[in-house]
């Protein structure tokens, strides 16, 4: 429980940080989804990192005078849900399953945001986007830069997040062995 709280409050701070000093697509969120599927008890697993989302999503909106809650964002939302359950899944599995899952986890969710946006959004001209394949090519195109702040983001918080779960197992096995059970459960 403790594990979730730090996550829950260090994933919510540095997103907030994060679009303070402009560092674009740079969150914990994708991470703290799938380690969270992977390590934290099956009952924070999906819903915890869908909370940071949430709370986030309603406080940055606000701030910059957007409405609170735009409802095309559900499909983030779902994203972020396939990567928990990516975790579930991998949770059981051998090492070169979590790392597989690592890897594919920034690149599902640049799938399917980038979806949305072609479906509902505006391109960079601010015209929607043609619904062609050509549309859909030209969507994913113009979300290529952002990539590279989703893969920073997820695999350094991945990395930390892991080796963080990963330690306080460890440890608290060796001092406290009823602790192991609430952080499986």
């Amino acid at each position: 429980m403790i594990l979730a709280i730090l996550m829950v409050l260090g994933a919510g701070i540095f997103r907030l940080a994060a679009h303070e000093f402009q560092w674009w697509n740079i969150a914990p969120l994708a991470a703290m989804a799938l380690v969270g599927g992977m390590y934290l008890g099956r009952r924070f697993a999906l819903w915890v990192p869908l909370a940071v989302l949430l709370l986030t999503d309603f406080i940055l909106n606000v701030q910059m005078g957007y409405p609170a809650f735009y409802w095309p964002r559900a499909f983030d939302y779902g994203a972020f849900l396939l990567v928990g359950l990516l975790g579930l899944w991998a949770r059981e599995r051998k090492l070169g399953a979590k790392i597989g899952a690592a890897l594919a986890t920034p690149f599902l969710f640049f799938l399917v945001s980038n979806f949305a946006v072609w479906l509902f959004g505006m391109s960079l001209a601010n015209a929607p986007y043609a619904k062609t394949f050509s549309g859909l090519a030209e969507c994913y195109a113009a979300g290529l830069p952002f990539l590279r702040g989703t893969v920073i983001g997820d695999w350094a918080f991945m990395t930390v997040f892991a080796l963080t779960a990963v330690l306080v197992r460890h440890f608290s096995a060796e001092r406290r062995p009823e602790l192991v059970s609430e952080v499986r459960a």
